[in-house]
């Protein structure tokens, strides 16, 4: 039974150095993307037109965004990905005080910010405090709806990830039930990896930024993932080749199979069937749990190979 327990939580260890290494991948993808794109400027952009009332940007909105504080944020041509509360507070009330909307006969006072400058009655730096704490406000909203937009392009990713390098946690889990030595060889890098990772300041481990090209080569040379012959025989040539028959004058022939139509057995449907629900369910399994993020299998290692040290103790047998 120790054994037993043993080899699952190497299996675990095994699954979770995975899960880990594809989620630290996915991290490195959505990243470049966000920065090709401009992803977290242009969210960042369009919560703030909601929140001035500018969906058109060619009002307060623009203004905002052509002042020098926020502009000296990006580069040209770029969007900025954050603005800070202070920031965009000074813009806000930089822009009042050049159009002189200040004053309570302004049209200002009808819009988003009204209540803000009824309340300062004048006061400048009450009404860039005021709007300081609706700014964090408002970015914790919108953060959220952020980080729940990069959480399902992360899954996406995960999944596609998952499928290119064939990484099912059902066959990975298999794999290392049944071969030892891989087991072992994932154990150690996987204890390399946490071992070396440097503290930071609280006493908790952080990730540095991985290396793509380097993650994938640590996939490919420790893990049992990757699509081979077999793999590719069971999913994708599926189909059992049978003697067609041949004609030959007045007599049918069935030995000739040069020209063997491919054909599938009933018995053989229901398992090619099967392999891939089995499959895809394993990818969505594996995609599902790289989502959960790469410092989360981080730490869910560290503590699994604290246990599996902690098991490694010899006992002595009394005589």
């Amino acid at each position: 039974m120790a054994m037993w327990n043993s080899i699952v939580l190497d299996v675990g260890i095994g699954l979770a150095f995975m899960y880990f290494l594809l989620a630290l991948a996915c991290s490195v993808i959505q990243e470049l993307i966000a920065n090709v794109t401009s992803w977290r400027g242009r969210h960042l952009l369009n919560s703030i037109k909601v929140m001035l009332n500018d969906p058109a940007m060619t009002g307060l909105a623009k203004r905002v965004y052509s002042n020098p504080r926020i502009r000296s944020l990006s580069l040209p041509g770029k969007l900025p990905s954050y603005i800070p509360s202070a920031a965009f507070a000074k813009a806000i009330v930089d822009t009042f005080s050049e159009q002189g909307m200040l004053q309570q006969s302004s049209p200002a006072f009808q819009g988003p910010l009204s209540p803000f400058l009824r309340d300062a009655a004048g006061d400048v730096d009450k009404l860039q405090a005021s709007i300081e704490t609706w700014f964090d406000n408002a970015m914790d909203r919108f953060g959220g709806w952020y980080k729940r937009n990069v959480q399902l392009v992360l899954l996406a990713i995960a999944f596609f990830m998952a499928a290119a390098v064939n990484g099912s946690t059902f066959e990975v889990a298999r794999q290392l039930w049944s071969q030892p030595m891989i087991r072992a060889a994932v154990e150690s890098q996987a204890a390399n990896i946490v071992r070396t990772t440097p503290t930071d300041a609280t006493g908790g481990q952080q990730m540095a930024s991985p290396d793509l090209e380097q993650l994938t080569a640590t996939m490919n040379e420790t893990l049992p993932i990757g699509w081979t012959a077999s793999s590719y025989q069971r999913l994708f040539r599926g189909l059992e080749a049978e003697a067609a028959p041949t004609v030959s004058g007045s007599e049918v022939s069935v030995t000739g199979t040069s020209e063997a139509a491919p054909r599938l057995t009933p018995l053989t449907t229901k398992q090619w069937i099967f392999d891939w629900i089995e499959q895809l369910s394993g990818w969505v399994l594996t995609a599902l749990a790289a989502s959960l993020g790469a410092q989360f299998w981080f730490d869910t290692l560290g503590e699994a190979l604290g246990i599996r040290a902690a098991g490694n103790r010899p006992t002595s047998k009394s005589r």
